[in-house]
């Protein structure tokens, strides 16, 4: 995933070391100077024509201006998602990708879309859910969080959330195990006729 608001910036370095103004890449590139602007800004990217006239303009590459070897960096905690584009931040924080920031920390300052993103990131992922960020889930978080532990083998330590759990998800956790004895023994059966 990309990095809108990195790529931006380095856009503006790449353009301000060369000595050029918006207005002269606008010019080379037959955009508007308001194009530039939101590439710089990190609102969009450019097409990839255009892309490959600022590799030859900036005489860099494409890895250089995607930002791909650079490595994520945690400023202030406070202001990540502002530093960042919300996507990529979300992206990268819940999948573990940087050690100065966890999505129990992030988590508060997310949408409801956007704390859903994240645990779908986190499940499809296997990814385990620690116990720094289950008091901070919803009920209807972790009651999904439990389905697809149940239904899909989403890897949830159970032990390390135990004493956390409500009367609720205490239930879905004895189903799961009351039908894992009942297969058991149905597979013994078979094995014994």
């Amino acid at each position: 995933m990309l990095d809108l608001k990195l790529i931006g910036r380095k856009l503006t370095e790449l353009r301000q070391s060369q000595e050029l103004t918006q207005d002269d890449i606008a010019e080379k590139l037959f955009v508007t100077h308001q194009a530039v602007s939101r590439w710089e800004t990190g609102k969009t990217l450019p097409t990839i024509d255009n892309f490959l006239m600022l590799i030859k303009i900036y005489k860099t590459s494409i890895e250089d201006i995607l930002c791909l070897d650079e490595p994520l960096v945690v400023g202030d905690k406070e202001f990540f998602l502002d530093e960042h584009d919300r996507a990529f931040s979300i992206h990268e924080v819940a999948l573990r990708r940087t050690k100065a920031l966890t999505l129990a920390d992030l988590l508060p300052k997310l949408t409801t879309e956007e704390r859903l993103y994240a645990l779908r990131l986190m499940t499809q992922n296997q990814i385990p859910t620690d116990d720094t960020l289950w008091p901070r889930l919803s009920l209807t978080e972790r009651i999904w969080l439990l389905r697809q532990w149940r239904d899909k083998g989403y890897t949830l330590d159970i032990e390390k959330i135990r004493y956390m759990l409500t009367p609720a998800e205490t239930k879905i956790i004895r189903e799961v195990y009351h039908e894992n004895r009942k297969n058991v023994a149905i597979s013994r059966q078979r094995r014994t006729k």
